[in-house]
């Protein structure tokens, strides 16, 4: 079974293999995050800071 990730916009999880390849990746304090589409990354790129907060909650 191929490892997962979960996605921190959406909290879906994800194959981070696949989301490379499909360059649905982003680096943010020295790790690598992964997105299931374009939508949630620009998103994360837009502001991660965000997306760390303890008071968010992933939703589609």
């Amino acid at each position: 079974m191929a490892a997962k990730a979960k996605d921190p916009v959406c909290g879906m999880h994800v194959n981070p293999e696949v989301a490379r390849a499909a360059g649905l990746t982003a680096e943010h304090g020295g790790e690598e995050y992964y997105f299931c589409g374009r939508g949630c990354r620009l998103e994360f790129l837009d502001d991660p800071k965000r997306f760390f907060s303890p008071d968010y909650v992933p939703s589609m």
